[in-house]
């Protein structure tokens, strides 16, 4: 039960059915605002310059692409510009799963090892990228929006999650918060979807049930509009008790698609659980469950780019439209001016001395003539011009002015642009520092609507596995997989082997929310050698560790580094009994294997591990240390050895010393 909303859901199914429907009928009237800023945002960024209707009341917009003349209006990009350069921002964030365990037992770190390799398996790199240019666009463009994961299993491809982006048109807070977003309890989810995939999903759909529901035909391949209820202003129209309705489908043949208005609740528990999941079409309740006695979490992430104090914030848009868009007034004005400034003027001329039927008439860019009665006493009389009169270069210095005002409160500036060339590293790392500072709130934001739908679908996966065992593979090899016993050779693990994670006691995020910039890491790295701080071979590992690409050949340290990675990870095992490894003289780079191997043996996860594992490490370092020849011989005592025998110590390749003081070769 969650303990922190007195709210409580209607006991008949029909009762939840429609306090779910009126519900999201409120919550649209209520942030119909949003929505059509939404909604003239699109337009804005597609090229329409004229609004003849904006309403925010209604939701009603007439956007048009054309002046009243029937001219193109004039578009500046600018607002485009600073949205793609955030864009781009976001983009370059590592959002793949990264997963923190709390505390340092070994049973703690292989339930960690075990989630990473489960969520690493689920999703694919090739679709999170593809998922993260369009979340970041809506993202940082409205001010808000939802990532949820879908957990599937794919013949072929075995269990994976299938990411998807959600508009934030289609979500809803649970209750109605008004100015207080922080008791929120819940989340609504309202889209169309295929009545075939509710089947699939929830079981074949009756005619009576199908009866109860918001359904309607469409075209297959064909834009679920939800009957413009995607559009401000539409809100009243309801399709319920209208079963069969067509929305352009084609009239007398069986290739239409049934869809169906779904509304889906999550409400959270303790820790961020789910503690009930309903899913409602009109009258119906096509899915009630409770989770009480099981942690599920909701696999709906939620993320705000700016906070308002509402559930929805502000974005990009609506930080610069309206600056953005008297800038556009003003250059509109200033080349308007320009062009002015190209024309004939007004020539004035004596009455009488031209035909004056053409008085003032406007011949294009062509001249244009006044005539009027001079004074009779002045003889010196001459034809002057007179030339249009306008605001001159005025509008560009306003336009310039609150271009600067847009580039100060853009969270993303150019700073090079404004600080010129930067040639220092410390330069660097500043100017950097700066711009993540503006984006730690919506990276913030990132971080948990991904760590919550990350977490969403490994407690998914484990208990698929938990019902059909399976092998999962391991996409990444790395020191962070410590405890979990892999099989290298179909790079695989089974969890007959690996415990099985226990979600609720780990945390779950992504790689990396602060992109740092590669050059001013080389330049750092790069900085600290000349300065002694560092070594070579300590750069060359730094570099194979962060993945920073430096112009000289690195082969046969990365595979002395990947090889070292391996050799660690099967030793280690389970961190109760040592696995087995082979090792030859040629067919390592001792020096390299040594510091990373040093630096794990003084990790805690070693520490964590049983001593036989940890003699089997000592050994390990003792072959590599004899590898690289810093070891004496058995048959030769080390100095302590010697020093306790009453010896001094022998070198290598020195003469024992005359016990009898007589050097050799001399006579008795």
């Amino acid at each position: 039960m969650n303990t922190r909303s007195p709210l409580s859901l209607p006991s008949k199914p029909a009762d939840i059915a429609k306090f779910m429907r009126m519900h999201v009928d409120r919550e649209r009237v209520r942030y119909n605002y949003r929505r059509s800023m939404w909604l003239l945002a699109w337009h804005y960024l597609n090229g329409a310059r004229r609004f003849d209707i904006f309403d925010p009341l209604t939701g009603r917009l007439s956007p048009h692409y054309l002046d009243r003349e029937g001219n193109m209006e004039f578009q500046s990009q600018d607002l485009l510009s600073m949205i793609d350069r955030t864009v781009a921002r976001i983009a370059t964030m590592d959002l793949r799963p990264k997963i923190m365990r709390q505390g340092t037992s070994l049973r703690m770190i292989r339930e960690r090892s075990s989630a990473q390799i489960i969520a690493d398996s689920l999703v694919s790199d090739h679709q999170l990228s593809q998922v993260t240019s369009d979340f970041a666009h809506i993202f940082a463009t409205l001010g808000c929006c939802g990532i949820m994961g879908h957990l599937t299993d794919v013949p072929t491809v075995g269990l994976t999650a299938d990411l998807e982006v959600v508009h934030p048109r289609e979500v809803f807070p649970f209750p109605a918060l008004h100015q207080d977003h922080t008791k929120q309890s819940g989340i609504i989810r309202q889209r169309v979807v295929p009545i075939d995939l509710l089947a699939s999903k929830f079981g074949k759909i009756s005619e009576k049930k199908k009866n109860q529901m918001e359904w309607w035909k469409v075209d297959h391949g064909d834009v679920t509009t939800d009957l413009g209820l995607d559009e401000p202003g539409s809100y009243m129209r309801n399709p319920f008790n209208n079963s069969g309705i067509t929305t352009g489908a084609s009239e007398g043949t069986d290739v239409v698609n049934e869809v169906a208005r779904i509304r889906e609740l999550w409400i959270n528990g303790p820790r961020d659980t789910c503690v009930r999941y309903v899913v409602s079409s009109g009258n119906e309740i096509l899915v009630d469950e409770s989770y009480d006695d099981a942690a599920m979490y909701c696999p709906l992430g939620w993320a705000r780019f700016m906070d308002t104090g509402t559930f929805y914030g502000a974005g990009m848009f609506d930080l610069l439209f309206g600056i953005c868009r008297q800038a556009e007034h003003m250059m509109k004005s200033l080349f308007n001016n320009i062009r002015d400034t190209d024309r004939y003027g007004v020539l004035v001329l004596p009455q009488g001395s031209m035909n004056e039927r053409t008085l003032l008439k406007d011949v294009g860019r062509g001249l244009r003539v006044m005539t009027y009665t001079p004074d009779p006493l002045n003889e010196n009389f001459k034809p002057f011009p007179i030339q249009p009169w306008n605001a001159g270069d005025a509008p560009g210095k306003v336009a310039q002015f609150a271009r600067d005002v847009m580039q100060q409160i853009s969270p993303v500036q150019d700073l090079l642009q404004e600080k010129g060339r930067v040639d220092s590293a410390p330069g660097l790392q500043f100017l950097d520092e700066q711009i993540t500072k503006a984006m730690t709130n919506p990276a913030m934001g990132i971080q948990r609507a991904f760590g919550n739908m990350y977490r969403s679908l490994t407690a998914q996966a484990v208990a698929e596995i938990v019902k059909f065992p399976r092998t999962v593979p391991v996409n990444y090899v790395t020191l962070d997989l410590a405890g979990a016993v892999l099989d290298i050779d179909k790079s695989t693990v089974s969890f007959d082997q690996n415990p099985l994670p226990q979600v609720g006691y780990l945390t779950f995020g992504v790689k990396q929310v602060n992109p740092r910039s590669d050059v001013a890491r080389k330049e750092e790295a790069m900085a600290l050698l000349k300065t002694g701080l560092t070594d070579p071979t300590g750069l060359k590992i730094f570099a194979l560790k962060e993945g920073l690409d430096f112009a000289m050949w690195m082969d046969e340290e990365k595979g002395a580094y990947e090889s070292v990675v391996q050799n660690i990870l099967l030793l280690y095992g389970n961190g109760e009994d040592p696995g087995q490894i082979v090792l030859t003289q040629h067919m390592t780079r001792p020096d390299i294997q040594m510091r990373v191997l040093s630096g794990f043996m003084t990790s805690p996860i070693l520490a964590a591990a049983s001593p036989e594992v940890q003699d089997e490490f000592r050994k390990f370092r003792d072959t590599m240390l004899q590898f690289m020849g810093q070891t004496l011989p058995q048959q030769i005592p080390t100095p302590d050895e010697a020093a306790a025998m009453g010896m001094q110590p022998q070198q290598p390749g020195m003469m024992p010393p005359n016990v009898g003081g007589q050097m050799p070769g001399m006579p008795m």
